[in-house]
């Protein structure tokens, strides 16, 4: 061990609980551990010295029993299982049933204006975030990183999150270790188990989640837009849930480069589009962008979620950086180079074609080729469009669905249902304020009867002499069209019988 990694040793002599703060006082240096939550904790310490003051939250009590042990001090919640070595302070954390999630495997001690120290990489357990960059797969092992967000997702079930400033780097290169070297001794760390669990953990941490732009290129290229989308990714899988960015840089470059600009930037919510403009589609997206705006708040998610976010359990998922799910409801795959063509991985479940009504099982990748977005909706998803007449909302089946539009105040939720029942398949809207709607039912047969409690809907003779209560089906496509005009308080429900 060399001088200054023995120099950092330090030796626990007592601690003292208070509330949900642990002090520890060491023969050197100073550390404690704050709980934020059940499956939150805030660890602290330096190597000599007093830790510096930091402001306090107003957190609910978490229970969690005290054990003094000859080797360690055990902290217990109710999901965690918190061990602080007495010499050394190392730290390790594992569920309550064992379960290994977290553990130091070597002292801290100084290095450059900073520290450093290694943590256990178990085999399997994939490592995730670390802020927008531009790598083809998500796992950071085998890689040395600089973290612009030291935020790292360990797909053992937690994450781990930096909040002093200055410079951090993330080395993966060794196979059963990682390596910190950060300004100081300051992380978070949120259980999930799951991605989605450790964002909820993750989203009130102060500061955790600016305003960020996901690109400062000053003149657009194939290469500017592919590293774009791969910042805007991996800046999501990031917790990064607020990105910017403008399309200036794409003004007057060849109108292929620029058609491909505009609809990736579309889909960024604070989009600068400039003399590009919006697209048609993203026009048709303003209720669904509102309905995650308040997803985002509320639990943390970007609305980008990443494939691995969205698909935990797939391997594959975590090879392609390059696509993504808008919200729940729609895999997103962007043409970044010329030609018109890209391979798309297709996930889990039963995608369909929203340009060309194809479907396509998931686990497999596909090749398509168009001037138009890749876009694929989820068997089991509604996916609301709107227009200039009200909203459309494409129904994907057989599984059972919903979606929640946010109306005006942010307390009111219009609320649509769908799901097949014995013979029939039930479409719900509970509405909160009156609007024109048309169900678009993808992929089945023919009704036999279109209508609720006795009333029938009448068949029109085409999708455009559509009117309030009647119903159009498209052989061709296998799609039925359903217009209703519902008002405010309705409970709206259509029954379509085969």
């Amino acid at each position: 061990m060399p001088p200054q990694a023995l120099a950092a040793v330090a030796t626990l002599l007592s601690f003292a609980p208070h509330g949900n703060h642990v002090e520890f006082k060491l023969d050197r240096g100073s550390a404690e551990l704050v709980w934020l939550t059940p499956s939150t904790f805030r660890f602290r310490r330096t190597l000599d010295g007093p830790l510096p003051a930091v402001k306090g939250e107003d957190r609910a009590p978490v229970l969690v029993r005290v054990e003094d042990t000859p080797d360690a001090v055990r902290l217990r919640s109710r999901f965690l299982d918190v061990s602080i070595r007495k010499h050394g302070l190392l730290v390790q954390v594992r569920r309550l049933d064992g379960t290994p999630l977290m553990a130091d495997l070597s002292e801290p001690h100084p290095s450059g204006s900073g520290v450093v120290w290694e943590r256990q990489a178990p085999a399997g357990v994939r490592f995730y975030g670390l802020g927008p960059r531009t790598d083809a797969a998500f796992d950071a092992r085998g890689k040395s990183l600089q973290a612009e967000v030291p935020f790292l997702i360990a797909t053992a079930g937690y994450g781990e999150y930096h909040p002093g400033a200055g410079m951090y780097r993330f080395d993966f290169r060794a196979g059963d270790r990682y390596e910190i070297r950060a300004p100081n001794i300051d992380y978070f760390f949120h259980f999930g188990p799951s991605i989605k669990q450790i964002f909820e953990e993750h989203k009130d941490i102060p500061g955790a989640s600016p305003t960020w732009p996901a690109s400062s290129d000053r003149f657009g290229s194939w290469d500017t837009l592919r590293g774009t989308l791969l910042r805007l990714v991996h800046g999501a899988m990031s917790a990064m849930t607020a990105p910017s960015l403008s399309l200036r840089p794409y003004d007057g470059m060849p109108p292929e480069l620029v058609q491909r600009a505009r609809q990736l930037g579309s889909l960024v919510d604070d989009v600068s589009p400039g003399p590009l403009g919006l697209s048609g589609f993203r026009k048709q997206l303003e209720t669904f962008f509102a309905t995650y705006a308040v997803e985002a708040r509320d639990r943390g998610f970007p609305i980008w979620h990443p494939l691995p976010f969205q698909f935990p359990d797939d391997p594959d998922s975590s090879l392609h950086t390059d696509e993504f799910m808008l919200g729940d409801e729609m895999l997103i795959a962007p043409i970044v180079h010329s030609g018109g063509k890209r391979p798309v991985y297709l996930p889990p479940g039963v995608w369909t074609n929203l340009e060309t009504n194809a479907v396509s099982p998931g686990r497999r990748s596909i090749e398509v080729e168009t001037s138009a977005l890749p876009v694929f909706a989820r068997n089991g998803a509604i996916v609301p469009l709107d227009s200039a007449g009200g909203i459309a909302l494409h129904y994907f089946p057989s599984l059972a669905a919903e979606f929640f539009l946010l109306e005006n105040d942010p307390e009111d939720w219009t609320q649509v249902h769908a799901a097949p029942a014995a013979d029939i398949m039930r479409l719900e809207i509970e509405a909160k304020k009156a609007r024109d709607y048309q169900w678009v039912v993808h992929h089945i047969e023919r009704p036999s009867e279109v209508g609720f409690e006795g009333r029938k809907f009448g068949e029109a003779a085409s999708a455009a002499a559509l009117m309030d209560r009647t119903w159009f089906y498209d052989a061709a496509q296998k799609n039925l069209q359903v217009r209703v005009r519902v008002a405010a308080g309705e409970d709206c429900i259509i029954n379509l019988s085969f």
